[in-house]
């Protein structure tokens, strides 16, 4: 355990699992106290109650990522308990992989769904937050979970990347505009993550094709995440905002033939 953060309060939403449990983690490693960010339910009760008792770091604030009327009161919660917000990490998103499709065959309901709640989750939380830290002497930090997608054209799931390319735009947007207030605001595009509910989802066909065409030929992990966000949530980042920093694996980086040309050399070693 370092005390990299110490003395700094941190809020990250949907923290009760994959990459936001382990954001939540790492943060409280480094000395942050982190309120998680959850909807309420009896396993989410537990959770925080567990970690709770291991640590008095881990902190619990009450939300509905859908019901937008929550974010205010939640950011008052936390800075009325703690005294200050130092850290948010907007870690909410959705999809239908189902529905979120192509332009003309996908869903024109589930596509502005989709986009308007991506969007909004962030919009609000770093509205409210905004407001909070630039009261304060020393600002703040926001970081926002975006996606390779966001920058990087797919194939299908076409509300996922445009909203996670307006969250990209609202993170400068946000990092220009306050500046002067001393918060920072940044963005981390992961690649494909390995938490349980991705993995789940997806076809051991569709790993193979998708990791012969990552350079480094890793999934991403949801350590891999957390690592950058604490970086980007300490002072050793304190000259770093309105930044695109993707953990890929270097996905999307090479010739688009990079991936048949590796494998058939790999194949023929």
């Amino acid at each position: 355990m370092t005390e990299e953060l110490n003395g700094k309060v941190a809020l990250v939403t949907a923290a009760s699992r994959g990459i936001g449990l382990a954001i939540t983690k790492e943060l409280v490693e480094n000395g942050a106290i982190v309120y998680m960010a959850v909807r309420d339910s009896e396993k989410n009760r537990n959770l925080t109650a567990e970690l709770h008792a291991e640590n008095d770091k881990f902190r619990s604030v009450i939300y509905n990522a859908f019901d937008f009327d929550t974010y205010e009161p939640m950011i008052e919660k936390v800075v009325e308990e703690a005294g200050h917000l130092d850290i948010l990490v907007n870690n909410f998103g959705t999809t239908d992989i189902q529905k979120d499709t192509t332009l003309a065959d996908g869903d024109s309901e589930v596509f502005f769904d989709i986009v308007n709640k991506n969007i909004a989750s962030v919009y609000y939380t770093s509205k409210y937050a905004v407001k909070a830290m630039r009261t304060q002497e020393n600002g703040g930090n926001i970081i926002n979970i975006s996606s390779i997608a966001g920058t990087t054209p797919d194939i299908s799931r076409l509300a996922y990347g445009v909203s996670k390319a307006a969250i990209n735009s609202l993170t400068q947007q946000t990092a220009v505009e306050y500046a002067r207030n001393k918060i920072r605001a940044n963005a981390i595009l992961p690649g494909f993550v390995g938490t349980d509910g991705a993995l789940q989802n997806m076809s051991k066909s569709f790993l193979d094709g998708f990791l012969k065409n990552v350079p480094l030929n890793e999934i991403v992990k949801p350590e891999d995440i957390a690592n950058l966000v604490v970086f980007l949530a300490s002072d050793k980042s304190r000259y770093i905002t309105g930044e695109l920093i993707p953990v890929a694996g270097g996905f999307g980086l090479p010739t688009p033939i990079y991936g048949d040309v590796v494998n058939n050399n790999i194949q023929e070693s």
